[in-house]
């Protein structure tokens, strides 16, 4: 059974510690879900009820939560049963709500330090002290333990598994409901195999964003995109007890163009340049900056066909520090584990628009780096077959189920592909 020890959880706390009195401060205010989680193992739906862990330099640990979440967050690890305090409800009379109950915890601290995601909800109540945001949890986070190295890994499996059911319900014609349908049976694999499974901190996210809609990946796919002459993403984000990975692999469902075999080709190159890159040491930033380098030389220059960073950090998040960006001030250190996903976007309008990315998850080592996903990246291996008689049957099953075809016609959404 993979989770973290409760000794790791006390050394986390510990660190934090230290850290607080480095800083400097009286008292350190933890709000954030993951944060939280990191620090005690323990998992929570906060909805509009805020939730905190007040840290001091010396001394045990609080918590202080919703009454209605006091029995449940006894599972904290390393926080006694007297140390989690709480306050009756959201919101609350004077005198019973979590502001009232805050200002007891703070009692006379001066220093004060806060994270910088904290709600301005809870900043406006601690006005009059003196506070200052230290990213103090994050910078725990950067390196990666061996315990949440096997966690990442094990997610890493379940991408991959994604990115495989997202390819086996592809072919010319497909919708982008055809893959998304599949999200079911990784969840029904992680439940299955995963023997402490946490619903809270698991998550599967996977779809396939077709083109032109692959040249915006931050844009949400309709059920109904059809996966015509591409390139298509297909995307693949898992969350697994707490601990994410990501998967990504640009595909066709039809033989591309020469035009298009060139920028593919061109993304490809990035990252493999990219990933001989990484060791201990590193800037972050200069690895994006020579991947922006490359890319101009192949002739994809500017903001409107890079879009994007090289790739940022994974860990109890699918987006943290640190980040593979110019700007970033973060340095690659071992067992650090970061993402590899360089672009490239040809925006010549919108019906002709196609995105390239390939993303991994990766390990940085002492002597460079493990890829943690390994599905192919090859151009024959992600070109797909046209007569994929199963997917299309499973497909016009879905699509019934579903309804697509009739919901289409009624939106007026009947391109198909030509």
């Amino acid at each position: 059974m993979l989770q973290i020890s409760s000794d790791e959880y006390r050394g986390r706390l510990e660190g934090l510690q230290t850290s607080v009195r480095q800083a400097g401060l009286d008292l350190f205010i933890v709000s954030a879900f993951d944060s939280i989680y990191y620090l005690t193992g323990a998992g929570f739906e906060p909805l509009e009820r805020p939730f905190f862990l007040l840290v001091r330099p010396e001394g045990s640990p609080v918590l202080l939560v919703p009454k209605l979440d006091q029995r449940h967050m006894k599972k904290a690890h390393n926080i006694s049963a007297e140390n989690i305090c709480t306050y009756w409800e959201y919101p609350a009379a004077a005198g019973r709500s979590w502001p009232d109950r805050l200002r007891d915890q703070v009692g006379d601290a001066q220093q004060i330090g806060v994270e910088p995601t904290l709600r301005q909800e809870i900043a406006e109540q601690l006005r009059g002290y003196s506070i200052r945001v230290e990213p103090l949890v994050e910078r725990l986070r950067l390196v990666k333990s061996e315990a949440e190295i096997e966690m990442i890994r094990r997610a890493a499996r379940y991408a991959d598994l994604g990115v495989k059911q997202l390819l086996a319900a592809s072919y010319y014609g497909a919708t982008v409901a055809e893959g998304f349908a599949r999200t079911s049976v990784v969840t029904r694999r992680i439940i299955r195999e995963v023997d402490d499974w946490e619903p809270l901190t698991s998550k599967v996210l996977m779809a396939v964003w077709a083109a032109p809609r692959s040249a915006q990946p931050h844009s949400v796919p309709d059920l109904n995109d059809l996966l015509c002459e591409g390139p298509h993403v297909a995307l693949v984000l898992t969350r697994v007890n707490g601990y994410a990975a990501e998967s990504e692999r640009t595909f066709f469902t039809k033989p591309p163009t020469p035009e298009v075999k060139k920028a593919f080709r061109a993304m490809v190159e990035a990252r493999r340049g990219a990933l001989a890159m990484i060791r201990p040491g590193v800037a972050c930033a200069e690895l994006d900056a020579k991947t922006s380098e490359f890319l101009r030389t192949e002739g994809y220059d500017g903001e409107d066909q890079r879009l994007h960073r090289n790739g940022h950090g994974l860990g109890l998040g699918n987006h943290e520090a640190p980040w593979i960006a110019e700007g970033s001030t973060d340095v690659l250190e071992a067992n650090m584990v970061i993402s590899i996903e360089p672009g490239v976007y040809l925006q010549e309008d919108e019906g002709t628009a196609s995105g390239y990315r390939h993303s991994d998850t990766v390990l940085v080592t002492k002597e460079g780096c493990e890829l943690l996903t390994a599905q192919p990246t090859d151009l024959q291996s992600l070109t797909l077959q046209s007569w994929n008689l199963s997917a299309r049957f499973r497909g016009w099953m879905i699509r019934r189920a579903l309804r697509l075809d009739r919901k289409a016609k009624v939106r007026n959404l009947t391109t198909r592909c030509t």
